[in-house]
């Protein structure tokens, strides 16, 4: 049984992606945990997108209202209703959080990420660079301003000379799920020359496609050198939902910058899933 894990550090990016990733749990047939970051009740502010402007509304909340608020639209649902458990990880640094995520199997953790990090909040956010270090399973990171959907298209970014095929079969499965066109773009790493377009369709029939079924699965040669204008054209041309990476591998730190911090850059404005090196 597949198991997703939820950082709810009681924020409402954290209810946002936690939306999410209930939906895939309903399709994958996997079960959920909730890691709370906090176990005390405390107000919280409430963003209006618009403007980015905020405003303290007085709601009281604490971490377990996420898991009544899961289990409410859970119930409203239909076909698989995934079991929803919570564990405190409020005392818990990175390398322990990591420690939880590999010892309990997790196939897939979840994190939302803000707009505007409020300072009071800042402290309590979990490094999830470090944990990513740790960890054997993608993490998969929410902008709030990006309105939950089906996934229609993936694309996954590397080079085809080292694509790795254990993520090109996990995106295949979570591709199916919807079902969703699943695009493998290959972008030259530094240092390299681009690939002749018949070549690369050579290695990416034989050594891709002969190893996975499914029909869905597309190959685009990106030869645009400015990762600005490709992570463009691939997000706001090619209208991908969500968009694929190796942490700290080829076009990472172009696209992410040097590590991840507690918001994504201006220019990622999908969910960014993430699998460990």
């Amino acid at each position: 049984m597949k198991t997703i894990l939820v950082i709810n550090d009681d924020s409402f990016e954290a209810e946002h992606a936690a939306k999410f990733a209930l939906v895939i749990a309903q399709k994958v047939q996997a079960d959920i945990l909730l890691a709370n970051r906090q176990s005390e009740t405390r107000k919280i502010i409430e963003k209006v997108v618009a403007g980015n402007a905020q405003k303290n509304t007085g709601i009281e909340k604490g971490p377990h209202i996420l898991h009544e608020h899961l289990s409410l639209l859970n119930d409203l649902s239909v076909g698989y209703l995934p079991s929803i458990k919570e564990v405190d990880i409020t005392d818990l640094n990175e390398t322990d959080l990591a420690e939880v995520i590999n010892r309990n199997q997790i196939w897939l953790v979840v994190k939302g990420m803000a707009d505007i990090l409020p300072e009071e909040l800042q402290k309590k956010q979990v490094n999830i660079d470090t944990v990513l270090k740790r960890v054997l399973c993608p993490v998969l990171l929410i902008p709030y301003a990006w309105s939950i959907r089906n996934i229609e298209r993936l694309v996954y970014i590397a080079d085809l000379r080292y694509c790795r095929m254990h993520i090109v079969k996990y995106l295949v499965e979570f591709a199916k799920l919807w079902p969703a066109d699943l695009s493998i773009a290959h972008l030259s790493a530094k240092g390299l020359p681009n690939m002749e377009e018949s070549y690369a369709q050579g290695i990416f029939s034989q050594e891709i496609c002969n190893n996975v079924d499914y029909d869905r699965m597309f190959f685009n040669n990106i030869k645009e050198r400015n990762m600005a204008t490709a992570v463009d054209v691939m997000i706001n041309g090619m209208h991908n939902d969500i968009l694929a990476l190796i942490n700290h591998r080829f076009h990472f730190e172009e696209i992410i910058g040097n590590y991840i911090t507690e918001r994504l850059p201006s220019a990622i404005t999908i969910p960014l899933l993430i699998f460990p090196s």
